[in-house]
C-alpha cells in the first residue's frame, strides 16, 4: 500500500511539469467556385460588362438618370455596390468625390493603393483602389468616359473585416472587379461599334 502512494505521487509531480499553451484559433475552410463567366446587361443603365455567374444582380436604381446596382455574392457574404451617374461637365467632382470615399477609411486602413486603368478600345479610364487593414471596404473603383458616363464600384462584405480570414476571399473577388473593368462597355459605344460594322 505504502509503494502505491509513492508511485501515485509520482506520477502527479512529473505530469505537472508538463506544460501546455492553447492552439491558435483556426479559420473555417473557404470553398470558392469556378469562374464561369456572364454577361451583366440591365435594361436600366447604359453599360455591360462580364463577371462570374455566382453573382445575383439587384437593381436598386433610385434616380431617373442614375443606376445603382448591388452584385450579390451570398456564399461569401459579400456585394458589390455598383452606383453609375450621367456626367453634367462635372467629371472631376465625381472623381474626386469616389477618391473622397475610399480615403474615408484611412483611420483604420494600413495602407491605400491607387492603380491607374485605361481601354482605349472601350473607351474606359478610371482608378482602382487597393484598401489594406480592417476596414469595412477593401476594393473600390471608378469608371468613366470622362464626357457622358461614370461608374463607382465598392466590395464590402456582412462580416466583421478580419484581413488574415478574408485575404484569399478579398483576392478571388478582386480578380472578378478587374474583369469588370476590363469588360465593361458603354451601351452608346456598343451601338456606335455596330454601326462602323454595319457600313
Amino acid at each position: 500500500m505504502k509503494y502505491i502512494y509513492i508511485i501515485i505521487s509520482i506520477l502527479i509531480l512529473s505530469a505537472c511539469k508538463e506544460r501546455f499553451s492553447p492552439k491558435p484559433n483556426g479559420y473555417l475552410r473557404i470553398h470558392l467556385e469556378e469562374k464561369t463567366q456572364t454577361i451583366f446587361n440591365s435594361t436600366q443603365c447604359p453599360f455591360s460588362f462580364h463577371a462570374p455567374s455566382y453573382w445575383e444582380t439587384h437593381n436598386k436604381s433610385l434616380e431617373e438618370h442614375s443606376c445603382w446596382i448591388d452584385l450579390d455574392y451570398s456564399n461569401q457574404k459579400a456585394t458589390i455596390h455598383l452606383t453609375y451617374k450621367t456626367i453634367s461637365n462635372n467629371v472631376f467632382e465625381l472623381i474626386e468625390e469616389s477618391r473622397t470615399m475610399v480615403y474615408k477609411h484611412t483611420l483604420k486602413a494600413d495602407e491605400i493603393a491607387e492603380k491607374r486603368y485605361q481601354n482605349n478600345i472601350n473607351n474606359t479610364y478610371g482608378t482602382l483602389y487597393d484598401i489594406y487593414g480592417e476596414t469595412a471596404s477593401s476594393v473600390q473603383f471608378h469608371l468613366t468616359d470622362s464626357t457622358d458616363h461614370f461608374l463607382r464600384g465598392a466590395l464590402y462584405f456582412a462580416v466583421t473585416p478580419n484581413p488574415d480570414s478574408l485575404q484569399p476571399i478579398i483576392n478571388y473577388l478582386r480578380e472578378d472587379i478587374i474583369h469588370i473593368m476590363e469588360t465593361l462597355e458603354w451601351k452608346n459605344q456598343t451601338a456606335s461599334k455596330q454601326e462602323k460594322t454595319d457600313t
